[in-house]
């Protein structure tokens, strides 16, 4: 909006057109996944949502979801314990959550695609 506004430095239009090129595709492929039917495409499978990767994905993540909340349950309580002077960093406990997440869903899709 600062570029329409005028204010975004010597060279407007080029701020026009760098932001026009930034959310191009982004704007493409958001109306290719609300306009396009997948009828319409060739070798297309019918239920995706019944495919066996599909299950293998819904099992992954219900389990990596029940692991994380065990893990922060436990964390929760053992930080309940520590004393009040003990700090602890969220830049860098966020992070880590996210990463124990992703390795608990990686790891356990791995496992039933390797069973399947």
């Amino acid at each position: 909006m600062s570029v329409l506004a005028g204010i975004s430095g010597s060279n407007p239009a080029l701020g026009f057109w760098v932001f026009a090129a930034c959310i191009a595709m982004p704007a493409v492929a958001l109306v290719y996944v609300l306009v396009v039917d997948r009828n319409t495409l060739i070798g297309a499978t019918e239920r995706p949502d019944d495919s066996v990767e599909s299950g293998w994905i819904d099992k992954a993540a219900a389990g990596s979801f029940m692991d994380l909340i065990m893990v922060l349950g436990v964390a929760a309580t053992v930080l309940a314990f520590i004393p009040k002077d003990f700090s602890v960093d969220l830049k860098l406990i966020l992070p880590a959550v996210i990463a124990l997440g992703f390795a608990s869903f990686g790891i356990r899709y791995l496992v039933l695609r390797r069973k399947g």
